[in-house]
């Protein structure tokens, strides 16, 4: 009867074994350690610079995506994301809160307006 419980505790002694350099290589188990996660505040003036405009804006063209339908503006900003905007030169100046982002797959199954 002893023989059976000692071979049924070899399959975790084994996985204990297996698992303990990668654990405390971790970290893992280090007693009285915490492991939380990072925690960093962020500003309102950071929140405010990651949705302000990009500067340098530049007009790719104007794009439709299927034949007969209006054209619209398309930009590229600073970091090359591309946007669509308002109708064909009506943009104005693009931003975020005028213009959606989009994808260069997008682009491909529509159309470029001459």
């Amino acid at each position: 009867m002893r023989q059976t419980s000692a071979l049924a505790a070899l399959p975790l002694a084994i996985l204990l074994l297996l698992l303990a350099p990668s654990l405390a290589a971790a970290g893992e188990l280090a007693i009285g350690k915490p492991s939380l996660l990072p925690f960093s505040l962020v500003s309102a003036a950071d929140v405010v610079a990651q949705a302000s405009p990009v500067a340098n804006w530049i007009h790719e063209g104007c794009w439709t995506p299927r034949s007969g339908s209006p054209c619209i503006d398309i930009y590229r900003d600073g970091t090359g994301q591309l946007w669509k905007c308002k109708a064909c030169f009506k943009t104005g100046n693009p931003s975020p809160g005028k213009c959606s982002k989009t994808t260069q797959a997008e682009l491909d199954r529509g159309l470029w307006c001459s």
